[in-house]
């Protein structure tokens, strides 16, 4: 929407110039000059948006990174400012990071994510299991998302080798919800693995195959599990399925069995006896007089209690027993060893924890030990390029830091430079990761939100110009509740003891040029939840009862030039949630029914000088619940929070009122639940945000654009998830943030920005 705004821009002033005037050609700040023009042109074509008398383009990123933890719902944005074209964000968050979603496509060497402008993001929501390449330099991806790079799609999608969606290959509801485990491409087809009974509404036991290119189902290949199939590997007459099932169409082969790639009928001639439990993994390798054989993981019983076995093309089990004493979620074959993943913590009686490698042939345990911590655990192990690759919950390996994810060379033991660092660790069934044909991108599945995460426990920048966090790290001890800028200080209140490594007590400014704290540090002896300034004073709302040592119950202003208390004093009896200085009034909202030295239950208007009450916008019409937030437009006044009611009349947790008469409108919209946020654009438009669901009657969780001039909600429509809880606007970009998971069907980290 920026860009389209800049280009009718573009084509307005060209036109103009074109059709209207003949250009002067000296003054380069005269619009009626040629210079103008061709500066003007030069500034759109780079984005600029430094300093100057010719109209500003500022750079927008392809994407913009979010704030992520290792759960989305812990993520909570309490304070944003923008300056210098640097984002600053404060609230309840671990980290910076891309919003990918549950999938990302990486650099097989480091880790990194690819530049969303060379390879876009695959923002998935929300989760996946399994990739696989699809051997043209793209990727099939499963698992049980909704949407793709904000298209609607189930179960499986294909990814074309630039990182786009195929929009063409088409599995309908797929898997239906339930689980994708294991896929496997061999011509025309995938065929797909899990603990799904239906796909795409017909029914299919939990194997199913699909035409590579269409994604439609084929209907001619039937293999009808009695349960979940966890795996599937390819062989030169058959493909091999492991999992819970006892049958395949009825051939009592359970838990392990060769099914045909035409007709999915089970080959009698492979039929193992496992007797109990399940196998999770498998893999075809060779034994030492370079039989093939299949290496089987999990938690079953085949003559004795084993959970990791081979067995020969007959199904006959051979000598090969490790003997882990816990479950084996995942293995690979390379070279003469099989690597072993799982919740183990002996073989034999080798003490490994959770890894292993064994001898192909003999089953005796090599000396490999990835010293992991205790309650570090494992859930997927792929082979590439002569290296493995290992996804779990672990946050160093080898006294190495990795977050989730890292790879190593099994012939030194030197742990790469594979360094992805997810926000969200990894569990079976999820992680198993695919290479592209050519060997440079990976592409990790999983149910994390964000990679390549830097931390900043909940306080850090964004550069606009990049979208990428800032190295700017302060250490922050607690949390922001309310961040405001005044030239180039940031001031910010909350519930906090220490910034850069000083101490301070739930206040602080911050000098932006030098990112140094400035002298000012009163301390409040409880949270502080909104701060802002007019051109003297700082001013601030909260739990607060006691300023630098003096009585300041819920409200209090510091002097501008030097942050010391200031004896305005309204003293109210409850939290002050919102303050908005006007030119001769200070309009405050909270939880209160008396300040200033007045009953005024919610809301009311203070003098600047003294502090007294003025019983503005009324002395009898009060709201009946707490006032969220404070805005103005033109000498329209609008309230936000938990109230439903204004002097009685309804009005659903929003209302305005004339800053003239007082007057109040009523019923400006209905919505369901309570507003905390109204912010106001230079064009009167905006947002309206909160915890409601529905504005009259329509679905619009968390946020609403409005028209303020008019008193109408736009037309415009962003489906989104979570609360709404902050925003602001800079001329007519508007800035929200919350507890926001996802906007318009694509992943967001706490925040979105939006124009108008």
């Amino acid at each position: 929407m920026m860009r389209m705004s800049q280009l009718f821009y573009f084509f307005f002033i060209l036109i103009s110039f074109i059709f209207c005037k003949p250009p002067e050609l000296s003054n380069s700040c005269d619009p009626k000059s040629e210079s103008y023009l061709k500066g003007s042109i030069l500034r759109f074509l780079i984005n600029d948006s430094s300093p100057s008398c010719l109209p500003g383009f500022p750079k927008t990123p392809v994407q913009i990174w979010g704030a992520h933890s290792s759960n989305s719902t812990n993520v909570d944005i309490k304070g944003m400012v923008v300056h210098d074209n640097k984002l600053y964000l404060a609230g309840a968050f671990q980290f910076l990071g891309p919003n990918t979603g549950g999938a990302a496509i990486l650099n097989t060497t480091d880790g990194s994510l690819f530049d969303a402008g060379v390879c876009p993001y695959l923002e998935v929501l929300n989760f996946s299991n399994v990739a696989i390449s699809d051997e043209r330099g793209g990727f099939y991806l499963a698992g049980s998302f909704t949407h793709v790079q904000g298209i609607q799609k189930q179960s499986l999608v294909h990814i074309d080798s630039n990182c786009k969606l195929d929009t063409n290959f088409d599995v309908g509801t797929g898997a239906g919800g339930a689980d994708v485990r294991d896929l496997l491409l061999v011509g025309e087809k995938i065929y797909i693995a899990g603990s799904f009974s239906t796909w795409n509404g017909s029914t299919r036991g939990y194997l199913a195959a699909v035409n590579r290119i269409s994604g439609n189902l084929d209907t001619t290949w039937i293999a009808n599990a009695d349960g979940t199939v966890e795996s599937i590997i390819a062989d030169t007459d058959g493909i091999f399925v492991a999992g819970q099932f006892l049958n395949i169409n009825g051939s009592g082969i359970g838990r392990l069995s060769k099914i045909s790639y035409d007709t999915g009928t089970p080959d009698p001639s492979f039929s193992p006896n496992i007797s109990a439990g399940a196998i999770r993994t498998i893999a075809i390798g060779k034994d030492a007089s370079n039989n093939k054989v299949v290496y089987a993981g999990g938690s079953f019983t085949a003559v004795s209690p084993s959970n990791a076995r081979s067995f020969e093309m007959d199904g006959n089990m051979t000598a090969w027993n490790p003997a882990p004493n816990g479950l084996v979620d995942d293995l690979v074959y390379l070279g003469s060893k099989v690597y072993l993943i799982g919740s183990f913590n002996l073989l034999g009686a080798t003490s490994r924890t959770n890894f292993a490698a064994v001898d192909n042939n003999t089953g005796l345990v090599g000396s490999e030990n990835l010293m992991l911590n205790g309650s570090d655990t494992l859930a997927s192990i792929t082979d590439f390029g002569g290296k493995i690759y290992i996804l779990g919950n672990f946050t160093s390996v080898a006294s190495k830091p990795r977050r989730y994810g890292f790879s190593i060379d099994p012939n030194n033991g030197n742990i790469s430079d594979w360094n992805p660092s997810f926000t969200t660790s990894f569990s079976y069934p999820g992680g198993r990761i695919a290479f592209s044909s050519d060997g440079s991108k990976v592409l990790v599945p999983g149910n994390f939100y964000s990679v390549n995460v830097v931390e900043r426990s909940g306080f850090g920048s964004i550069d606009l110009i990049t979208g990428k966090a800032t190295d700017f790290n302060p250490q922050l001890t607690g949390t922001i509740n309310s961040l405001h800028v005044r030239d180039n200080i940031l001031f910010a209140g909350g519930s906090f003891t220490s910034i850069l490594s000083q101490s301070r007590t739930n206040f602080f400014a911050l000098n932006l040029n030098s990112l140094s704290l400035e002298g000012m540090s009163p301390t409040f002896n409880s949270d502080i939840n909104i701060v802002t300034s007019d051109v003297n004073y700082i001013y601030t709302g909260g739990n607060f009862i006691n300023v630098a040592g003096s009585s300041r119950p819920y409200i209090a202003r510091l002097v501008l030039a030097n942050g010391s208390l200031d004896s305005w004093n309204p003293s109210g009896d409850a939290v002050v949630n919102s303050i908005l200085p006007t030119e001769d009034k200070i309009f405050i909202g909270g939880s209160f029914t008396s300040i200033g030295s007045s009953g005024s239950p919610y809301f009311s208007s203070l003098n600047r000088s003294t502090g007294i009450n003025l019983l503005f916008p009324s002395n009898v019409n009060f709201p009946n619940g707490n006032v969220a937030s404070i805005a103005q437009y033109q000498n329209q006044f609008f309230i936000g929070g938990a109230f439903i009611s204004v002097g009685g009349q309804a009005t659903s947790y929003i209302s305005a009122f004339d800053g003239s008469t007082g007057v109040y409108t009523h019923q400006l919209f209905t919505a369901d639940s309570s507003v905390s946020t109204i912010s106001i654009g230079e064009n009167g438009k905006g947002i309206v945000g909160g915890s409601f669901t529905t504005i009259n009657g329509s679905s619009k969780p968390g946020f609403v654009f409005y028209d303020f001039l008019n008193k109408k909600v736009l037309d415009s429509n962003l489906p989104s998830n979570g609360n709404v809880n902050l925003s602001f606007s800079v001329k007519n970009r508007h800035y929200f943030g919350g507890k926001i998971t996802d906007v318009n069907n694509r992943p967001k980290g706490g925040y979105f920005i939006w124009d108008l």
